[in-house]
């Protein structure tokens, strides 16, 4: 029983790790590859949404997103 549960341990662990690290460098490299760039954090989604829209109509952005990066909402831009 006791060697089942250390090779449960490893395995989440070992899970725990990749996870952390393909959602760690995914992000950033696709984002920049592709022309976002991040603008500003944000307390709730309405007001990141609210934001973008705006700098859609104000700025001339192609496209925005707001992606949750804790603990805000984090507003992505393309021009």
């Amino acid at each position: 029983m006791r060697q089942k549960s250390a090779r449960f341990g490893v395995t989440l662990a070992m899970a725990a790790t990749l996870a952390a690290g393909t959602l760690a460098t995914a992000a950033p490299a696709g984002a920049t590859a592709t022309g976002w760039a991040p603008y500003q954090a944000y307390r709730t989604l309405q007001n990141c949404v609210s934001a973008g829209t705006t700098l859609l109509v104000t700025k001339g952005y192609k496209e925005y997103d707001c992606r949750w990066d804790s603990p805000f909402y984090m507003l992505w831009l393309r021009k």
